[in-house]
């Protein structure tokens, strides 16, 4: 089975306030994934994975819209890693999931249907885009080093794996102190190859209030879908 694993339970410190629940366009700002999860025939079941406090507002949102596939609106924990560990444990052993930030309303059903499509037939794959600004390695405010920007890429999410290797790697992470800051991270520590899918700048993750500027920019543009 295919499962999508929303992630949005963040506590929005750069934001200033918790954004999940930010409307955009008539949706909060959260359910856009989930709708592009819905519209997906891949994904057979959706977890989402929300901040205690919103976890009755979603499930209410979601029954207000008609959205089925949602197994389960469950509460996260302080930190991407505990809300990640908290929907893994109602996913069954087996299968391939989706991980994907809330925050990123732009996903389109068509790219998650490429990454099962991928993870099935090649191994791990993340969504990620090139860097295009020169990059600097900086330490205590001086520049150590220029880092050749044709070697590096933004990751993004949605992440997709086979169910056992993320939990395999997060195991491994957890028995060794390892806090990763995406889900290829720990994977990549098991020595797994990470297949890049080619992502899209419009697949934006809302971190601070201009991005939620510009996502409505970009929808009045119509850019999306």
């Amino acid at each position: 089975m295919r499962f999508g694993l929303i992630l949005a339970a963040g506590r929005g410190g750069r934001f200033g306030s918790p954004k999940q629940r930010m409307m955009l366009s008539g949706h909060p700002l959260a359910l856009w994934s989930i709708l592009a999860f819905e519209q997906c025939p891949e994904v057979d079941l959706i977890v989402m994975v929300a901040d205690e406090g919103n976890v009755e507002f979603f499930e209410h949102e979601i029954k207000q819209r008609g959205i089925e596939k949602v197994e389960a609106v469950i509460p996260g924990g302080a930190e991407r890693l505990d809300s990640l560990k908290a929907g893994l444990k109602v996913l069954p052993p087996q299968g391939f999931v989706a991980v994907h930030d809330g925050a990123r309303p732009f996903v389109r059903a068509e790219e998650i249907a490429r990454g099962f499509h991928v993870v099935q037939s090649k191994g791990p794959a993340i969504y990620a885009i090139p860097a295009t600004d020169t990059l600097k390695q900086v330490k205590d405010n001086l520049v150590v080093e220029t880092i050749p920007r044709e070697c590096v890429y933004q990751a993004q999410t949605p992440q997709f794996f086979g169910l056992p290797i993320l939990r395999e790697a997060l195991a491994k992470a957890e028995a060794e102190g390892f806090i990763g800051t995406d889900e290829a991270s720990y994977v990549e520590r098991l020595g797994e190859r990470i297949h890049i899918i080619p992502g899209r700048a419009e697949n934006l993750k809302v971190t601070f209030r201009r991005d939620l500027e510009l996502a409505e920019e970009l929808l009045a543009a119509g850019t999306y879908p």
